[in-house]
């Protein structure tokens, strides 16, 4: 196959997902047909045939079809045909469970609080799971499957919105009507034993303690050198030395 037909073929692949069938592929462009090129890559990355397609193989298409399928504004993409786009319609009996996978980090937070749409306005919801386990694969490899129940849905009043027959779409899930595997335990962490501290003496007002080791033997510190001479020896020997030379009378 030439370079030529190469780029005839992926444009045609192109002009498949973007104008008639992003669903197939897990995609729902938004109200002006556009999705994340990120988003369509990742899709062509799970597709046999397109696993090496990357964003330079998209600019290039542009440089040379004279008349490609595709737009680009900014990190979007969308068909220039769009006339056979499905459309977003109120879907008031969803099947009665519905898939969707969240972050495996914001687990614990979802199942507190809901589930609320993360970069999508909507939260997707699908009723096949290898579908929506495969859409949560894109965004984290350990993604968390939940299993949406409506029979409980229905008490909260939730609207959900269809897309193709393929994806149901609503604003946010409540904890209560979905469920999904255990949280993880938290390892208990054990506390390290702290070394005992020795209390502190007790003391009246007006007391104080005597360093027992000023009165040890061989403590305290030692003089060095001679020792200090006392004053009234020194004085004597004075006198005596005074008389003998005659300066003193008896």
């Amino acid at each position: 196959m030439t370079p030529q037909q190469k780029i005839h073929q992926f444009s045609r692949v192109l002009a498949y997902i973007l104008e008639r069938h992003p669903e197939e592929f897990g995609l729902i462009p938004d109200a002006s047909g556009y999705v994340r090129i990120k988003d369509l890559l990742k899709a062509l990355n799970e597709t046999d045939g397109w696993r090496h397609i990357r964003k330079s193989q998209i600019d290039e298409l542009l440089l040379v079809d004279p008349d490609p399928p595709v737009e680009l504004e900014e990190n979007r993409i969308r068909a220039r045909q769009r006339q056979h786009l499905p459309n977003l319609k109120p879907c008031p009996t969803p099947p009665k469970l519905l898939y969707t996978c969240v972050r495996k980090k914001a687990y614990p937070t979802v199942s507190e609080n809901g589930i609320f749409p993360g970069a999508d306005p909507y939260v997707i919801c699908c009723a096949d799971k290898e579908l929506a386990e495969r859409i949560g694969r894109r965004k984290d490899h350990e993604a968390v499957t939940l299993t949406i129940h409506m029979a409980k849905a229905a008490e909260f009043e939730l609207a959900f919105s269809e897309y193709a027959d393929t994806f149901y779409l609503t604003g946010h899930i409540p904890p209560k009507i979905f469920t999904g595997p255990s949280l993880p335990k938290e390892p208990i962490r054990e506390k390290s034993a702290e070394p005992a501290r020795t209390p502190k003496p007790v003391t009246e007002a007006g007391t104080f303690f005597l360093t027992p080791s000023l009165f040890e033997q061989g403590s305290g510190r030692k003089n060095k050198g001679k020792k200090k001479k006392l004053d009234w020896k020194q004085n004597r020997k004075q006198h005596r030395r005074k008389k003998e030379d005659g300066w003193l009378e008896d």
